[in-house]
């Protein structure tokens, strides 16, 4: 048993489909696919939510929630980050985390609660463990929230994966990851769930809020005011702007929660600083690394993914950094301070497609 206070749910049971995500090899023999979520979570539990719904708002419970991350480039074992002449108790920072931190952390992000709204944290991995302070299973409270499909160990590594020996590092490597399990084994959810993850964290006064999850363009009332509510507790929203753009950037893109007014929608960007390609346009705030990503997965695995999720977790560690080192601003202060120090890319000025920029400590 971890010796972790685990909070019970606010409302509801929801049993999870246990389906797996795709698993790969080492680096050089990975199985790399595009891989589609498979289904959604079915609400059997009575919602006692403490946020009032819009008369005649549709369901929750039936829309869909999905993980926009693009593409899984491989999956592989600890002992096989490295080339096997080196010991394992080396530790890497990974290209992406040098290219937000600049000169260096001011901070490692002590003291700052996020929350991860995804599909749990690995509650056991080596380079998580001693950051993860609680959480939540919304899906099925009767469980832990342990990650059931990779994706939520993922962007918890990098907002705060330990700088330890071994491994790889987070952008702020000794913030308070709560695991808010918000999506099934198969990245899939609702939106009734979601706004049950939000109503926890502004219950357990998170600093932060990092969503990495889609759902379409149409915003539902309800969650509108969930996120509201949160912003009103001076709690910051991050989301991923998801990942059905195209390589023209043609068209809004956005979609759901990244859309919605308050929260911070953060675009992808390659190697060579460039909008990814699957990387959203339109209601585009901020935009950072997205794509070949190497973090933390689960089963006390490191795995490559690219998408805007990943994008959306380097903004959560730096925003964590700031809240470290300004702990009485107010939320839209640090907002103000992200985009500020934010790198302009072309085209030149606020745009569809990269937002302020590159986010930058």
């Amino acid at each position: 048993m971890l010796a972790i206070n685990w909070q019970k749910p606010i409302q509801g049971v929801i049993r999870p489909h246990l389906l797996t995500g795709p698993a790969g090899d080492q680096v050089g023999q990975c199985n790399c696919a595009d891989w589609m979520p498979l289904g959604s979570a079915n609400n059997n539990g009575k919602p006692t939510s403490t946020i009032k719904q819009p008369r005649n708002a549709k369901p929750l419970a039936h829309t869909g929630l999905r993980l926009p991350y693009f593409k899984v480039e491989c999956v592989l074992t600890k002992a096989r980050i490295f080339d096997q002449r080196r010991a394992t108790t080396r530790q890497i920072t990974p290209w992406n985390i040098t290219r937000v931190i600049g000169k260096g952390r001011v901070n490692h992000g002590k003291g700052v609660r996020v929350a991860v709204l995804d599909t749990g944290i690995d509650l056991k991995h080596p380079d998580l463990v001693a950051n993860i302070k609680g959480g939540i299973n919304i899906i099925d409270p009767t469980r832990y929230p342990q990650d059931d499909n990779g994706h939520g160990t993922h962007i918890a590594g990098v907002i705060g994966a330990l700088n330890n020996h071994f491994g790889v590092v987070g952008i702020a490597p000794r913030v308070s990851l709560y695991a808010v399990k918000v999506l099934d084994a198969s990245g899939s959810g609702t939106i009734s769930n979601l706004v049950k993850g939000i109503e926890w964290a502004i219950a357990n006064r998170m600093h932060i809020l990092n969503i990495s999850i889609s759902g379409g363009k149409i915003i539902p009332p309800a969650l509108t005011l969930a996120i509201q509510a949160a912003t009103n507790r001076n709690m910051l929203v991050v989301a991923a702007a998801g990942n059905a753009g195209n390589a023209a950037g043609m068209g809004d893109t956005v979609e759901i929660p990244a859309r919605i007014q308050p929260v911070i929608s953060v675009a992808a960007l390659t190697r060579a600083n460039r909008r990814a390609s699957y990387s959203a346009t339109g209601k585009v705030d901020i935009a950072a690394p997205g794509s070949q990503i190497l973090s933390t997965y689960s089963n006390g695995r490191y795995a490559v993914l690219s998408g805007t999720s990943m994008a959306a977790a380097h903004v959560t560690g730096v925003l964590a950094i700031y809240r470290a080192v300004y702990p009485r601003a107010s939320a839209s202060t640090l907002k103000n301070l992200l985009y500020g120090r934010a790198i302009d890319l072309p085209p030149q000025g606020i745009d569809s497609y990269t937002g302020r920029g590159l986010v930058q400590i």
